[in-house]
């Protein structure tokens, strides 16, 4: 009896051990979805392998090309924002990007994407779409999930302690995202800040990329290494 008792006793703590282990593996699971995408590979696209904007369909004469970045400048503050779209549309993908931004305490720009663009309030053309807040100047959005345009109630917030952690003002940061189906994943820096699911049916599901340069704004802002890798749904 002694025998079979201790053989249970093996046994009962085997399980308990097992159980125990299950939370460990979840967990490691989670810090393997966290990691930040390379975008690299074959099927890759490079946005600027060009040297040229010819895969991008250019506004105005504020955007141009400057050692190797898309620059937006203005040397005024413009009464209404520009923004620079790629030529391909897009549904689901993988991005990243080098951005900075420099300017008066206004400076703001944002990474637009699913986009068609629209004729806001019949004022000026706007995006349609999702925007990856990319930097603003004293404020809390930087990291955040908006659709201003048409959905102006959506507003999901990072985690400012976080980014205000990992963000460079007047530096360059890498702006990183997945984006498959409802699910929307930001990076700053190699750190996760956004992990989303948009389950409104008015979601946008595919369109351009594009940047923005704000209104109401003297600022530069230039964007390098831009990749973009197509996903299947």
């Amino acid at each position: 009896m002694n025998q079979i008792s201790n053989s249970m006793k093996h046994i009962l703590f085997l399980v308990i051990c097992s159980c125990l282990m299950i939370p460990s593996l979840v967990f490691s699971q989670n810090i393997n979805e966290a990691l930040e995408p390379a975008v690299r590979g074959a099927a890759v696209i490079d946005l600027l392998a060009s040297g040229t904007l010819d895969t991008w369909k250019v506004p105005s004469a504020h955007w141009h090309l400057e050692g190797g970045s898309v620059v937006g400048q203005t040397m005024e503050r413009q009464k209404a924002p520009e923004f620079l779209y790629t030529k391909q549309r897009f549904s689901n993908f993988e991005f990243t990007c080098e951005m900075r931004l420099t300017g008066d305490n206004h400076a703001n720009t944002g990474i637009y994407y699913r986009v068609t663009p629209i004729m806001f309030r019949g004022i000026y053309e706007a995006p349609s779409g999702y925007e990856f807040d990319a930097a603003v100047t004293n404020d809390n959005l930087t990291g955040s999930i908006g659709d201003w345009y048409v959905r102006p109630s959506l507003r999901i917030y990072a985690d400012k302690a976080v980014v205000d952690q990992i963000f460079k003002p007047e530096n360059w940061n890498r702006m990183t995202m997945r984006v498959r189906g409802d699910h929307l994943e930001y990076w700053i820096n190699g750190i996760k800040v956004m992990d989303y699911r948009d389950q409104d049916p008015k979601g946008s599901r595919e369109g351009t990329i594009g940047f923005q340069m704000h209104d109401g704004s003297v600022m530069k802002v230039e964007y390098r290494n831009i990749r973009v890798l197509p996903l299947e749904p």
